[in-house]
């Protein structure tokens, strides 16, 4: 097994799906055990990082996932199963899927579309609809749109 540390934007930027098999539990995480608790992590880093943009800043540990490459046929989107931390990438997911809409009401193109790549794959990546998507979850307990919460786009 191979173990690469990496950062939500690495995790997110390139082209590809995080499958997650029937097998793992659906989308269970709350308000007071796990957002609140991620969030404020991510907050407490922001704010450190604004208060001294160009300071050495030490990267902080988000917490592990367990990914396994899936075999694919040269030139289709490339797919990894989720073998753990669907929770929280689903969480992130969301997450960065709400700023980039929320970018987008208050009209800031600009940052929204930076963050475009992180939330969903390029058109010309994808060969059917469900591409789109970066976080692909079971089809256990979500939402009548096929999602565990939050927008789909």
């Amino acid at each position: 097994m191979e173990t690469q540390v990496r950062t939500p934007q690495m995790v997110f930027m390139q082209p590809q799906r995080f499958v997650v098999p029937l097998f793992q539990r659906p989308y269970v995480w709350n308000e007071e055990n796990q957002w609140e608790p991620l969030w404020n992590d991510v907050a407490r880093i922001a704010e450190r990082v604004l208060k001294q943009p160009t300071g050495k800043h030490h990267p902080h540990f988000l917490g592990a996932v367990v990914l396994q490459q899936m075999q694919k046929q040269t030139g289709q989107m490339q797919e990894r199963t989720v073998i753990d931390g669907q929770q929280r990438l689903t969480t992130l997911q969301l997450l960065l899927d709400a700023l980039h809409a929320e970018l987008m009401v208050v009209q800031a193109l600009q940052p929204a579309l930076r963050l475009e790549p992180l939330v969903k794959n390029a058109e010309p990546f994808c060969s059917k609809h469900e591409d789109r998507f970066k976080v692909w979850p079971t089809n256990r307990g979500l939402n009548r749109s096929g999602f565990a919460g939050g927008s789909n786009s």
